[in-house]
């Protein structure tokens, strides 16, 4: 069976399913953060949903990669916080990375990642065990591109990639905060969560199974 890939229709309606699913997480967020912070990334996730949900509504836009990096600019718009200047940095290097393209086979979206890692390093610096979303996003696309060069089917391939963010997640309960305001409580901050990396899987499991369900989709 070919490799499925979806136009730029589908995905304005999987970023937009995507963007309210993160929303509905908001206030559990806002509690993790509080745990280790001041609480804002409810506030952040609330304001740069609504900011991604009402461009998805009301964009022409045909390019797969401007789309993703229109919905970081309205995040970062509405949201100018450290997570949400981390989270615009994420789909703002994912973005680039499939700038021009109007179709996206699955294979590709390991260029979505590896481009929003390389932005979010570059812009925080953070890197895997730093309890940050680096934690739960690095694991998800090594996963994929493992899984996807040693042929694994599309839909086990996006599975493992989510179980592997999963994984990173949890992993940070145990892990030191170096950053943002986390890093004030140091070694208390260990036995917590990490709210970024709670909130980037949230943000892969979505997305990846609404292109599950696309994928199926065409299949039928």
């Amino acid at each position: 069976m070919s490799e499925k890939s979806l136009d730029t229709a589908r995905m304005i309606t999987i970023l937009y399913q995507v963007a309210a699913d993160l929303k509905s997480h908001s206030e559990e967020l806002r509690q993790l953060d509080a745990k280790l912070g001041d609480g804002d990334l409810g506030v952040t996730i609330e304001l740069g949903s609504k900011a991604m949900s009402e461009y998805l509504q009301n964009t022409s836009e045909t390019d797969i990669g401007k789309l993703l990096a229109q919905c970081g600019m309205h995040i970062n718009q509405a949201s100018p916080s450290t997570f949400g200047t981390i989270l615009s940095s994420a789909f703002i290097g994912g973005g680039r990375a499939v700038m021009g393209k109007t179709r996206l086979e699955t294979k590709k979206l390991a260029l979505i990642g590896e481009g929003a890692i390389e932005n979010i390093m570059k812009r925080g610096k953070a890197k895997i065990g730093d309890k940050t979303v680096i934690d739960a996003l690095f694991p998800a696309v090594e996963t994929f591109k493992k899984e996807m060069s040693e042929g694994t089917d599309e839909k086990t391939t996006i599975e493992a990639a989510v179980k592997a963010a999963e994984d990173g997640m949890k992993a940070t309960v145990n892990m030191t905060a170096k950053f943002g305001r986390a890093q004030w409580f140091k070694e208390k901050s260990v036995g917590v969560q990490d709210g970024g990396a709670t909130a980037m899987y949230y943000i892969i499991e979505s997305f990846a199974n609404y292109w599950i369900s696309s994928i199926s989709l065409d299949e039928a």
